[in-house]
């Protein structure tokens, strides 16, 4: 298990079906931190949310997923966050008040963005079969002219492609983790 020398929040971020979860869950594993992923923190209030404004809806499932990661960083623990994060991957000035709000705490803040290719990335939702998924699937070409799947983030990121296996995606991702902590870390 790799050791950190700073306490680290691990965004996971990337389109819908990149294969977030998977590969937070096993980052997360393998620092021995926790793992907070919006799908299955939010999904069982999808229903009760979808009645709501689109805009009011993101605002608070995100106020929420960083309040959680903020109730655990006094732990001390790593906490590797699994969501879409699109806003604050397209806009540096979103990107910065989350980081900054996280790292106020004393954590490293990092995005890891992952990307697949839009027809693998189609293929991974239709077999996925998620509820959530129907919409994209119903008009693809429009959900991925919204989405950008493609588009990298505007902000510092490890790039990770997303359709090489797992473990190397993972392994290539705490490989960037300890380099950057070897870096960023007060001698000591």
């Amino acid at each position: 298990m790799p050791e950190l020398r700073l306490q680290t929040v691990v965004i996971v971020a990337g389109a819908p079906g990149v294969g977030k979860s998977t590969i937070a869950a096993r980052v997360s594993r393998a620092l021995g931190g926790a793992s907070v992923d919006i799908d299955a923190v939010f999904e069982p209030l999808a229903p009760l949310l979808a009645v709501q404004p689109r805009e009011l809806t993101r605002t608070a499932i995100y106020e929420s997923l960083v309040a959680i990661v903020e109730a655990v960083l006094p732990t001390g623990a790593h906490v590797v966050v699994a969501a879409p994060f699109t806003r604050e991957r397209r806009d540096s000035l979103a990107w910065n008040r989350l980081a900054t709000r996280l790292s106020a705490h004393g954590a490293d803040v990092v995005l890891v963005w992952l990307s697949v290719p839009p027809e693998p990335l189609l293929a991974r939702l239709a077999v996925r079969g998620a509820a959530r998924d129907a919409e994209k699937l119903a008009d693809p070409s429009a959900w991925l002219r919204e989405a950008e799947p493609e588009a990298p983030p505007s902000v510092s990121y490890i790039a990770v492609d997303a359709t090489q296996a797992t473990e190397s995606a993972v392994e290539q991702i705490l490989r960037q983790l300890m380099d950057r902590d070897c870096v960023e870390a007060p001698a000591g």
